[in-house]
């Protein structure tokens, strides 16, 4: 038991470019057969205002992985800079890109940016897009969204050297109209301050078949970024229109100066979806490799991984990381808290009232617990922070209830009893929080929490403790949670509790459940309807002997797992399946035989690797890093069940 804690012109070729860390990427649709026994102890043009929402396979509600160009991702920011055609000065550390003429010709400004894809070559690349934030255009042209295209640049350049004499030619480009204002036009956009994505400045560009260009492992167009201008002449006739553009660079401002570019995700940014089809496994990590160039510092991440070829993670590492700071669009430091160790339950969710995708997530060690829109991961709908003076900090799992509530699972310690509590809507909206649960009831070692929805409205919470599974019913009208049904945990074989876990839907089948403990792996019916306990080996959890012990056992703790490889560890953190391929992935810790050591040599309660079981036979183990602490991994399914 755990205890804390985003019109085509002209084309031209270039250089190859290097092979990426990626190239061995596959599809995920078949998992590649793998050891029948994994060993103990493994070897080291866009709609511009609508944010596009990562594929799904059909029907299972699976994303693909979807990477944003920044620090510590998969996808880097290079350089940016603009030139003028009336000065040699190098622009490469100003907050503003200029595109265009302000002033009918006199004065000529193109911008460019280049973006590192390197480690993307040999991935399938489904969609591009690059992203940005419109500061500035004249007052004439305000709401008449002016052109400008988008060029692949055909040759090299040098932010600090580059000048409009010596500007690279262009290839092949997109032509797209966008328009916002500035304060002195009374018409400009203003930022949203939680939710930065559903700010009306930003502008996404279509840039797919320029990242399939570059990230081809044979390709001889070699990735020397993209040139941004506008219309350069005097306006527009019938229009008045210019075409002038300020956007904002990858050197975010300060508060004093340009306002609309305070914010590090106005800064331009590539969004690729890549390997549809390879569900991302996201974890936790309490281990933070420092980074070139400053942001971040050492710190801890919750990381999204790719699944179609885990074997790649040691070069490819994780694609995306996040975490609840400044950077990120949440300012309010007092919610990140002092202890941020990088999430111990993370789930992707549908909206319900917050409309997108999110991300739920909560933090055992700082009490952090977010609705955070996905897959922008920038700012957040509703968070609180829930580690009051005193708390142990025992934080392991949150749901997102439709209605915009959240529920949370408390362990608990030796001296302070574990707890389910209920927080409404209204107490996270962004700006003014309160960590006071609406409701709590206590639950001995509870770990985790499900919400079930039922055709006819409202819906179940589901709550794992340490020794039995507890159904509530969630009235829709008040708010809160009713008298639960409990459901007793066969003992393990000794005939000690099992302490769960984890609890995650069996994707593909309503009526199952995972669940994971100390004692092993199991499947839970919430019909009760068939006799699925199939395991006659008495020294295996859950044993017939045992099941036997609780009300209709045999029908409700199912070993009829497709792989029984699922159950061959103790000690789960968690455990779930991939709606796509039928892989099980699972985490588990202390002696397991593959928990991380403390430095006394006593086993600790994280991983650095995360176990993959093929649909029917196989099992695999993979680590980006030794150093890695993770806790739990989930498949990134914005699904309840």
């Amino acid at each position: 038991m755990k205890i804390f804690r985003r019109k085509s012109l002209i084309a031209s070729s270039g250089l190859v470019m290097a092979l990426s860390l990626l190239s061995a990427q596959v599809s995920a649709q078949a998992p590649a057969q793998v050891s029948a026994q994994a060993p103990s102890a493994p070897t080291v043009a866009a709609e511009p205002r609508v944010a596009p929402v990562a594929a799904t396979a059909t029907g299972t509600g699976a994303v693909s992985p979807y990477a944003q160009s920044g620090p510590r991702n998969l996808i880097k920011r290079l350089q940016d800079t603009y030139i003028g055609s009336t000065d040699n000065a190098d622009h490469s550390q100003g907050h503003l890109l200029h595109v265009g003429t302000p002033d009918a010709g006199a004065t000529k400004f193109r911008s460019f940016l280049r973006f590192d894809v390197s480690r993307l070559t040999g991935a399938h690349i489904s969609k591009a897009y690059v992203r940005l934030y419109n500061s500035f255009v004249p007052a004439a042209d305000c709401g008449k969204n002016p052109w400008f295209g988008v060029y692949r640049v055909a040759e090299p350049w040098n932010e600090s050297t580059i000048t409009w004499a010596n500007q690279p030619t262009v290839g092949e480009g997109v032509g797209v109209n966008f328009g916002v204002g500035h304060p002195s036009t009374g018409c400009e956009d203003q930022p949203n301050p939680f939710l930065p994505d559903e700010s009306k400045g930003i502008l996404r560009v279509d840039v797919t078949e320029m990242v399939r260009a570059w990230t081809r492992p044979d390709t001889d167009t070699p990735n020397y970024g993209i040139r941004l201008s506008g219309s350069e002449g005097a306006p527009n006739p019938s229009t008045g229109v210019t075409g002038y553009h300020d956007f904002c660079s990858m050197n975010p401002t300060g508060a004093t100066q340009d306002r609309a570019c305070t914010k590090s995700y106005f800064a331009p940014t590539l969004e690729v979806e890549f390997n549809s089809g390879a569900t991302p496994l996201i974890t936790g990590n309490e281990y933070g490799p420092p980074y070139a160039g400053g942001y971040p510092v050492a710190t801890e991440a919750l990381e999204f991984l790719d699944s179609g070829n885990p074997s790649v993670w040691p070069d490819s590492k994780p694609y995306q990381r996040w975490l609840p700071d400044a950077y990120h669009s949440v300012e309010d430091a007092s919610l990140k808290g002092a202890d941020w160790k990088g999430g111990t339950s993370h789930k992707l969710r549908p909206g319900g009232v917050y409309g997108k995708q999110v991300l739920v997530t909560g933090d055992g060690a700082s009490g952090f617990v977010g609705v955070i829109p996905y897959p922008a991961l920038s700012g957040y709908h509703w968070a609180v922070n829930v580690k009051g003076a005193g708390e142990p900090g025992d934080l392991h799992g949150v749901e997102l209830l439709p209605d915009g509530g959240v529920v949370a699972a408390f362990a608990g310690t030796q001296t302070v009893t574990g707890k389910i509590e209920l927080y409404s809507r209204e107490q996270g909206r962004p700006g003014s929080w309160s960590g006071a649960p609406v409701q709590s009831i206590p639950l001995n070692s509870a770990h985790e929490v499900l919400y079930e929805p039922v055709p006819d409205g409202g819906g179940f919470v589901w709550a794992l403790g340490g020794l039995e599974l507890l159904r509530f019913p969630y009235d829709t009208a008040t708010k809160r949670l009713g008298d639960p049904d409990r459901f007793p945990l066969p003992e393990n074989p000794k005939g000690e509790g099992a302490w769960g876990h984890d609890l995650t839907p069996v994707y593909g089948n309503p009526d199952r459940f995972w669940v994971g403990g100390n004692a092993g792996v199991a499947q839970f019916s919430k019909s009760g309807a068939a006799n699925c306990h199939t395991e006659d080996d008495p020294a295996k959890w859950p044993a017939l002997d045992q099941v036997n012990q609780v009300p209709n056992g045999v029908n409700h703790w199912c070993t009829d797992l497709a792989n029984p490889l699922a159950n061959s560890r103790t000690m789960l953190n968690s455990v779930g399946n991939d709606p796509v391929t039928g892989r099980v992935a699972t985490t588990c810790s202390k002696n397991c035989g593959l928990g991380n050591l403390n430095p006394d040599g006593s086993y600790s309660y994280t991983t650095s690797w995360i176990e993959i079981v093929g649909p029917s036979d196989g099992k695999t183990a993979h680590r980006w890093s030794e150093n890695s602490k993770h806790y739990k991994a989930t498949w990134g399914v914005a699904a309840y069940q």
